[in-house]
């Protein structure tokens, strides 16, 4: 029998009570988009920003991710290869896959989807050889997997982390966004501590400066610092997620797709400005050298986005398509079927 690298499945206390407030207001929804703006911000510049005080801001985050709403987090992406894996079951095992693929701390994503395939994973990896060993030796063990299909991402044109819902005006991003756009020019050299502070922001990218200080062993100033550095050097990158059903994104499309290689980056810069897309890179070691994943407000607009694609792009050509009937894990987030977070499993990379 395999078992999790994590260990055994802990009991489910982390699951919002049935009572959890579920709404997710325009508001909200306003707050989401301020924290993706500027994840680290002061509720005195937050609350003002939005129209209400920083106490007011901050009651309102405190109940989105009490009820697993909202949620922010944090990654560096120079310490990993990223693989893209998909998986066929029979249908006697789906059930205990899931919970074993869920509960690994290398794959950081999981989606549920229809399709000949049933599990399409994201995962980190320290290398090549790593992600061989993990796809062989792990994946590849796991009972009741008929079929194997992995891919490995190269450039990152459109991730999570850029990914709007545009809710504020351009007055209201202007007041949260720091004008130091130069600063990302100046380059950082990797430090002992910059894992420990990667992982003590990844559960919550706001922790207070106080708890990250202890974390990392350091002094509060030298961790401001630092934290200053890897931000603006882009080595660093915060996110605000939110359950995007309950948000108003029901669906959730990936695509894989051929395009003449010296089209992607074309490609990636023209749907990096459309609202739909969530995640957009290139892969090789398929069939098909581009990942496209598309959050929609109704199955509908699939056929429409295609259609923009097929326009902009003519030569590209859509090889597999996969909605996802549940997203079960998002950056180390297990969600639930609604997509609110129920616990985190901190990101351990495969080497």
């Amino acid at each position: 029998m395999v078992e999790s690298p994590n260990g055994p499945r802990t009991p489910d206390s982390t699951r919002p009570p049935p009572h959890a407030d579920t709404r997710f207001s325009e508001w909200d929804l306003n707050l989401v988009n301020a924290l993706q703006i500027n994840p680290r911000a002061p509720w005195s510049r937050i609350g003002p920003a939005l129209g209400v005080d920083a106490a007011t801001a901050a009651r309102h985050w405190q109940r989105l991710t009490a009820a697993g709403l909202a949620w922010t987090t944090a990654y560096a992406p120079e310490y990993a290869v990223v693989g893209w894996v998909q998986l066929r079951c029979g249908p006697d095992s789906l059930g205990r896959v899931a919970e074993l693929v869920c509960r690994c701390p290398s794959i950081y994503s999981v989606e549920s989807t229809g399709g000949s395939f049933q599990f399409d994973l994201t995962v980190a990896v320290a290398d090549l050889a790593a992600f061989d060993d993990f796809v062989v030796r792990w994946l590849g063990a796991l009972p009741g997997v008929a079929a194997i299909r992995a891919v490995v991402g190269l450039d990152m044109y459109v991730e999570g982390a850029d990914w709007r819902p545009e809710a504020l005006d351009r007055d209201e991003r202007a007041r949260l966004t720091d004008d130091d756009e130069h600063a990302r020019l100046v380059r950082s050299v990797r430090r002992e501590t910059d894992r420990l502070l990667v992982a003590a922001l990844g559960e919550d990218a706001r922790l207070p400066l106080a708890e990250l200080a202890t974390a990392v062993g350091s002094s509060q100033t030298t961790v401001r610092r630092r934290l200053g550095e890897l931000l603006a050097s882009g080595r660093l990158i915060l996110r605000c997620d939110m359950s995007r059903q309950i948000a108003g994104w029901p669906i959730a499309v990936t695509y894989r797709a051929e395009l003449p290689a010296e089209q992607l980056r074309s490609l990636g810069l023209t749907v990096a400005d459309w609202g739909e897309i969530r995640l957009c890179t290139a892969t090789f070691g398929g069939d098909t050298n581009l990942i496209i994943i598309a959050w929609l407000r109704m199955a509908h607009d699939a056929i429409d986005l295609e259609a923009r694609l097929s326009r902009a792009f003519p030569e590209l050509r859509i090889i597999d398509r996969q909605v996802s009937l549940r997203t079960v894990k998002r950056m180390g987030r297990v969600l639930d079927d609604q997509g609110r977070a129920l616990e985190f499993i901190p990101i351990r990379i495969w080497s």
